[in-house]
């Protein structure tokens, strides 16, 4: 028996991708209760715990800027500017989130985090208190993001920090995430065709100046990126600022701007 009600084939699928891939050591310990099992990661108990930075003025508007800073990258990106104009949007609201995180580590953004109250649904019942809920900040509106997704984000910074990645690794990093093939692209098998080669120019430049553990490396990274999930990214550096509004809305507004 695991240390929570559900099995353990089932915590590992509840979690998040990205939290799999950093974790995947990390399942609950089985029959203990001591004090190292009681600080282990539970995924049930950290899909319910939801936290929020801590110090969200000054994390979010790093974030921003990080998120504008990428956009104007990607617009001086030749081969993403000969593009249509739908394609481009459609690149843009598919890599937006990794492409956050990837700045964020080029920046050496950082952030703690603080454990936030969410009312249960026994208290919302007995309050009837959905019109008040409306008429509240958008933070109040969005009182967290799952602790394990936070957690992965987190470890998922400070592995690629430690990595020390280059200025021409940031660039090739970023167009094989930008250049994701999405569903109705007009350009499908062109906009592939840039992924392929971002990727190779990435592993050659390696090649070229480290060893394969080096490239191994990276394609750890590029993978965790692929699966990033950009409700955790939104709900961490964009819904306290939007509430419940469109988060594509406003990142595709982040984008349009000259």
């Amino acid at each position: 028996m695991s240390c929570c009600e559900c099995k353990v084939t089932q915590d590992t699928g509840q979690g998040s991708i990205l939290y799999s891939i950093l974790n995947r050591d990390a399942l609950c310990p089985q029959a203990r209760a001591d004090t190292t099992a009681a600080h282990r990661c539970c995924s049930c108990a950290s899909m319910r715990k939801l936290v929020a930075i801590r110090a969200p003025q000054s994390v979010i508007r790093a974030a921003c800027e990080v998120l504008l800073k990428t956009f104007r990258f990607v617009k001086n990106v030749p081969c993403f500017r000969g593009l249509p104009a739908d394609d481009q949007l459609r690149l843009v609201r598919n890599s937006w989130a990794p492409l956050l995180l990837l700045g964020l580590v080029q920046d050496s953004v950082d952030f703690d985090t603080v454990e936030t109250q969410k009312p249960s649904l026994l208290h919302e019942i007995l309050t009837h208190d959905a019109d008040r809920r409306e008429r509240t900040t958008g933070a109040a509106q969005h009182p967290g993001v799952p602790l394990c997704d936070v957690q992965s984000i987190q470890m998922f910074l400070v592995k690629c920090r430690g990595l020390t990645i280059t200025v021409k690794e940031h660039a090739f990093l970023k167009g094989a995430i930008l250049f994701t093939p999405v569903p109705e692209l007009e350009c499908q098998e062109y906009i592939h065709a840039l992924q392929r080669e971002a990727e190779r120019a990435l592993y050659e430049h390696v090649g070229n100046r480290w060893n394969a553990s080096r490239s191994g490396k990276l394609r750890v990274v590029l993978s965790t990126l692929r699966a990033v999930d950009p409700d955790a990214v939104a709900g961490l550096f964009l819904r306290p600022v939007t509430g419940t509004s469109s988060i594509d809305e406003h990142v595709l507004a982040m984008f349009c701007e000259r």
